[in-house]
């Protein structure tokens, strides 16, 4: 049994990392505001603050000790450089729950060209050790980070990098998919989109992206906190899928057909898929397998899924508590 911290944890897919610790024996800390209520009653420890808020967060967990953190919430290089300094060598380990949008070659700001990375790629195109991070710009500004999302994890990865003294895990997450619980809405836009006979607009020959279930994804961060990997690990199923695999899904849930337009310029269209990419982009998934962890394909979960979420209540309002 070990103690563990999950920082957020309170939405979607970090409400099934929370439960799938429980499940495994595991103690586990809750740090959050607050704000939004969680299932889990007394099995769960609760520490108050805001990690977007300095301080806070070094306050709330004063003197407590960890075998691991799990950094639900980090956007930041503020957030970064605060948890290692709130923990210190109290935590036997940090993971990170970052995004597959490091890799986003669009939004970087502090290289220039963007680095080349392949169709999918792998983690050591993106060193965070050879990246800058900027503690002084705007984070906290009105839009500044919903608009700089991509550029905020690569520099939280940075300065956790560079600033912890534990060892780090870096989770690159894919686009996460859930039946239940998803604040995206990305699998319920094309449920709600089919059902209405409404069209699924799409770049021109739309790229593939990566994708990966919330269970695997929650089930990949309990195992990474207690296990010896450390370093960026991208999470992902093996396989990709484009905006007609997605519409396949949702065929085959639905019964109805998906009409899917192809545009050359989409941008502003309000029926634009959330998975329609100009190009490909995507991650493979060679390192996690070569740890033990490999992930299952898309084409194995996904329609499950898609019927499972016709099923089951709406999305919930967005949330970064995760």
């Amino acid at each position: 049994m070990s103690d563990i911290c999950v920082i957020g944890g309170t939405r979607f897919f970090g409400k099934l990392l929370v439960h799938k610790l429980l499940a495994d024996g595991h103690r586990v800390t809750l740090v959050n505001r607050g704000q939004t209520p969680d299932p889990f009653g007394d099995a769960v420890r609760r520490l108050r603050a805001d990690v977007n808020v300095p301080g806070e967060l070094t306050a709330a967990v004063a003197g407590e000790r960890f075998d691991a953190v799990i950094h639900q919430m980090c956007y930041t290089p503020g957030a970064a450089v605060e948890v290692c300094e709130a923990f210190g060598e109290r935590a036997g380990k940090i993971v990170m729950t970052s995004t597959i949008e490091v890799y986003n070659k669009d939004t970087f700001r502090w290289r220039f060209p963007a680095p080349p990375f392949s169709a999918r790629a792998r983690e050591e195109e993106l060193d965070p050790a050879d990246y800058d991070f900027d503690t002084t710009l705007p984070w906290d500004a009105p839009g500044y980070l919903d608009a700089h999302y991509g550029e905020g994890k690569r520099q939280a990865e940075a300065a956790l990098t560079r600033c912890a003294k534990v060892p780090v895990l870096l989770a690159r997450v894919a686009h996460v998919l859930a039946a239940e619980g998803d604040f995206t809405g990305r699998l319920r836009f094309h449920l709600d989109r089919v059902r209405a006979g409404q069209p699924v607009v799409a770049h021109t020959a739309p790229g593939r992206t990566s994708l990966v279930r919330a269970e695997e994804a929650a089930d990949f961060l309990a195992w990474a906190a207690l296990s010896d990997a450390t370093g960026a690990v991208n999470v992902t199923s093996p396989d990709t899928a484009d905006v007609y695999d997605v519409c396949a899904a949702v065929e085959s849930a639905t019964g109805l057909t998906a009409d899917v337009i192809e545009k050359e310029d989409p941008s502003g269209d309000p029926g634009l898929s959330p998975f329609s990419c100009p190009s490909d982009f995507g991650m493979a998934s060679d390192r996690a397998a070569a740890l033990g962890h490999p992930f299952t394909p898309i084409a194995q979960w996904l329609p499950t899924v898609a019927r499972d979420a016709l099923a089951g209540p709406a999305s919930l309002p967005h949330s970064k508590e995760q």
